[in-house]
């Protein structure tokens, strides 16, 4: 193939690339709402989502691999499978505009890639924190483990503080 097509097909698959990344973003956006407002079937959805996208960006970026080196084989590169960088770095001088693009390219999937994992660990964040108010909540009924002790180093009684004596109820029907 003709360098010029490669460059135009390496510039295809940055723009599937970038515009499955954004897709990914909407979809933990979406995800960090469903967990705000506790929508489980909507959690589910997004999770379900975010695994077809991610297959789509894996197979995506294995046809990026494949169009670089097949333009790394025609440009006679000496690296086996060059990075975006060292092709922008090549371009430069024989093609700005192609370097400039792929340049833009690159940056818009980087800021995107950053965005992702930011608002993925604070959805991760997020479930971390419900789990421990679970868990305290749990605690809470359920009493704590630990046995009271009954008396102190004097030989006094101690007083029987709240949930020490057993599970606590939160409420209670008559």
């Amino acid at each position: 193939m003709e360098n010029k097509t490669l460059s135009v097909k390496l510039h295809e698959a940055l723009q599937d690339l970038i515009g499955l990344h954004r897709q990914l973003y909407e979809v933990i956006k979406q995800e960090n709402e469903a967990l705000m407002n506790a929508d489980v079937k909507a959690t589910y959805e997004a999770a379900a989502s975010k695994e077809a996208l991610i297959h789509w960006i894996y197979q995506s970026e294995m046809s990026r691999q494949a169009v670089v080196y097949a333009l790394a084989q025609a440009e006679g590169l000496s690296s086996f499978t060059p990075s975006l960088k060292e092709l922008i770095l090549h371009f430069q001088s024989k093609d700005p505009d192609a370097s400039n693009q792929l340049q833009t390219n690159l940056n818009t999937l980087s800021v995107l890639v950053d965005r992702i994992q930011r608002q993925n660990k604070q959805n991760g964040s997020l479930v971390e924190n419900s789990l421990k108010h679970i868990h305290n909540m749990k605690k809470n009924i359920f009493g704590e483990v630990s046995p009271a002790k009954t008396y102190n180093q004097q030989g006094q009684k101690n007083q029987v503080s709240a949930g020490a004596d057993g599970p606590r109820l939160i409420s209670k029907e008559v």
